[in-house]
């Protein structure tokens, strides 16, 4: 045998031991691993051999197969503009003040997202103008009147950052599913403002609806220190309605009077527009203590902080929950980058002795006393007495959120589902049948049809079988039942090609070639009929992977995977087999 035959033979061998190596996670997950564990990852990685590949290369089955959860969830854009405006708004304020062109005030039309400024001194307007043009170009100017200058954003912006908040959004879903341990998702965009996400072998759908909607915006603003008896002089001035359940706390372990109900909806409208300048008020959820009770919250109580927002979470780089050893309370520990570090003290250093309200999606989740600058940039937030084990999957989720970033603009649920085990179960099955038994009708025929040759072709068979999972595999594709009908159609193409090829090879024959004349042109003539058919599948193959969506890339995957395994089993594969029985051992015939 020649030198290159040696070749093809480990080459050969090290693709099929490569494969059944490959393999290895996706055998543990389905045959070793507890059913309910199969798509936790951290399991897996414990179950296999030190020498087995990464857990993350297992054969993940779809949503149809193993059933879990679906849901379309909405970006709501429009608010997500607002927001923006008034951060900007509140940005340019600033800008102004810092760079001593004159006091000014800012307002945002919600319905128009215009932001208008008013300028203490109408003289200053014009430096303010010329200034803000430069630096802030998302705006243009829309008019000018006495001492008020308005500006709106551009349209091209707006477009931009509506396309880009949803890409977001899909990447920020994106890392807190995996963050959060599920081996296999979908996440993918679904119309123009709407995101669709599979999630196989998940159980439960509120666990996975609040770690995907909640925004997570992590802001740090001072107390106001200026007016503590704010709250009671509002109430009296301007009592709520008898039947609002709005109550004044005088007693309050705060230190200042707060306004409570146990009603956040009644509670917001009529502390709305009510704030003085510069200052907002906000609510804190006082936890129900109760372990009888589904109420989350009892109550809801006011604090008044200053609107300014000197620090975020946008620095954020590290999130843990944790139980503090000395109070055994659950905590979540935070950490900054070294810029949100620098802001942090500097925020501690000039407020020693003032309240820093830590607000959590426009709620105050704590507000701690500042004794000390921090330096170092680390932090936590405290989440209070209660059941633990709920206690720590509170933090859990909340340290996942966190870590992995805010959505950058609110979600909303359109539908969730969950999809049934029991249907998984029986598509498995059913379609595993159907494949086992197309499988064992091709070797059956292929050894009786083609005998010796055909036998040859049952093993590449089954090699192709193994290539094609093992491809599948490396991709990280989701194995659906149509990505099942896509295996079983190659295994057929793959057959297909070894047709032709002991066709050609008969033909040899019959013209009074020798076996060694016929074995070697019958692969070489057969070669390029085989290439072009296989290179027109893969071309519609490519073609619904790039167009299609959910099953439809299930089934594409499979085939173009089956497609570069059949090429290489059939001509390869086959090639060196037949070589060995015919050329190695002298024969003067082919059982074809």
């Amino acid at each position: 045998m020649d030198r290159g035959w040696w070749t093809r033979v480990f080459v050969v061998l090290g693709v099929a031991l490569g494969s059944a190596w490959f393999l290895m996670p996706t055998y543990y997950s389905l045959f070793v691993v507890e059913r309910h564990e199969r798509n936790n990852v951290a399991v897996l990685e414990k179950a296999l051999p030190s020498w087995a590949p990464p857990a993350r290369y297992k054969l993940s089955l779809g949503l149809d197969l193993q059933g879990g959860i679906y849901t379309v969830m909405r970006v709501d854009t429009q608010t997500a503009l607002v927001k923006r405006a008034e951060r900007q708004a509140a940005q340019m304020v600033n800008y102004i003040k810092n760079q001593k062109l004159g006091e000014v005030t800012a307002s945002t039309n919600p319905e128009t997202r215009e932001v208008t400024l008013t300028a203490a001194d109408p003289a200053t307007l014009d430096a303010i103008e010329k200034e803000l043009a430069n630096q802030f170009r998302d705006f243009k100017k829309e008019k000018r009147e006495g001492a008020t200058l308005t500006l709106s954003m551009d349209e091209a912006n707006i477009d931009a950052f509506t396309q880009s908040a949803v890409d977001q959004a899909m990447f920020v879903i994106r890392r807190r599913i995996d963050k959060w341990g599920v081996a296999e998702v979908d996440v993918r965009k679904l119309g123009a403002d709407s995101i669709q996400i599979s999630m196989p072998g998940q159980e439960d759908p509120e666990q996975a609806k609040e770690l995907i909607g909640t925004t997570a915006q992590l802001e740090f603003r001072l107390l106001d220190n200026t007016d503590p008896g704010f709250f009671k002089e509002l109430f009296e001035k301007n009592p709520p309605a008898l039947d609002s359940g709005i109550t004044l706390n005088n007693a309050s372990k705060e230190g200042f009077p707060q306004l409570e109900s146990v009603d956040r909806e009644k509670l917001l409208a009529y502390v709305k527009d009510k704030s003085p300048a510069g200052r907002q008020i906000m609510l804190h959820c006082v936890e129900n203590q109760a372990e009888t009770s589904k109420q989350k919250c009892e109550t809801y109580s006011t604090y008044l902080v200053e609107s300014d927002i000197p620090l975020t979470g946008e620095h954020l780089t590290d999130a843990i929950h944790r139980q503090n050893p000395q109070d055994l309370e659950i905590e979540v520990g935070f950490a900054f980058d070294a810029a949100g570090a620098r802001d942090l003290e500097a925020l501690t250093e000039k407020n020693i002795g003032r309240r820093m309200a830590i607000v959590l999606d426009d709620m105050v989740h704590t507000a701690p006393t500042i004794q000390s600058k921090i330096p170092g940039g680390n932090g936590r937030i405290t989440l209070g007495r209660g059941k633990k084990e709920e206690k720590i999957k509170e933090a859990q989720t909340l340290a996942i959120v966190l870590k992995a970033g805010a959505l950058p603009a609110p979600v909303t649920v359109g539908e969730i589902r969950q999809v049934g085990a029991s249907l998984g179960d029986e598509l498995v099955k059913k379609g595993s049948l159907a494949a086992l038994v197309g499988l064992g009708l091709v070797v059956v025929f292929m050894a009786i049809y083609y005998r010796g040759s055909g036998l040859v072709a049952d093993v590449a068979l089954i090699l192709n079988g193994a290539l094609i999972l093992a491809g599948l595999a490396l991709f990280k594709a989701t194995l659906t039942l149509p990505g099942i009908a896509g295996f079983v159609l190659t295994l057929g193409i793959a057959v297909d090609a070894n047709v032709l090829i002991n066709e050609r090879i008969r033909e040899e024959l019959a013209a009074g070639k020798s076996a060694r004349t016929a074995v070697d042109q019958g692969y070489d003539r057969a070669f390029w009929t085989i290439f072009d058919a296989h290179v027109t599948t893969l071309i519609a193959g490519v073609i619904l992977f790039f167009t299609g969506s959910g099953p439809v890339q299930g089934f594409a995957t499979a085939l173009i995977v089956g497609i570069v395994a059949s090429l290489f089993t059939s001509i390869v594969v086959t090639r060196v087999i037949t070589t060995y029985l015919v050329h190695g051992r002298n024969a003067d015939r082919v059982s074809v």
